[in-house]
């Protein structure tokens, strides 16, 4: 790990409709300086391999005040059982759906972090265009 890169690990609450208990997924939330726009949200699941997320940092962080996002990745603010300040992403896919929730404490302590690396606002200029380019279009 190198200091432009912020790797935040932390366990989210699966919610569902079944009655089975409170279930946990470790996960953890990736932020390179060197893709300034996008957070990695990596699922430690029964699966072979992690299954990595990945969406807007400010799609998170306005999550935290407000509901967020459509399509496959929405998260918003919410309460625990307890009164605790919660986030919940939605994640949709062919496979199906999961709703998860974190601390917000955590979720913004986390962006404070990349924040304090790469203020909001200031991404554009860590953008190389040509790297923008070659992933959209799969020349790497």
């Amino acid at each position: 790990m190198h200091a432009s890169t912020i790797r935040y690990p932390l366990a989210l609450r699966l919610l569902d409709d079944a009655d089975e208990g409170e279930r946990y997924i470790q996960a953890e939330l990736r932020y390179l300086a060197d893709d300034p726009l996008a957070v990695t949200a990596v699922f430690d699941t029964t699966a072979r391999e992690p299954v990595p997320w990945i969406f807007s940092r400010d799609l998170l962080g306005a999550g935290l005040d407000e509901p967020s996002g459509q399509g496959d990745i929405t998260v918003w603010p919410a309460l625990d059982p307890y009164g605790t300040p919660t986030v919940r992403i939605r994640l949709r896919s062919p496979e199906g759906d999961a709703v998860l929730e974190a601390p917000a404490s955590a979720v913004e302590d986390f962006l404070i972090q990349t924040w304090t690396l790469v203020p909001r606002g200031l991404e554009g200029r860590l953008l190389s265009i040509d790297a923008v380019l070659d992933s959209l279009l799969d020349r790497t």
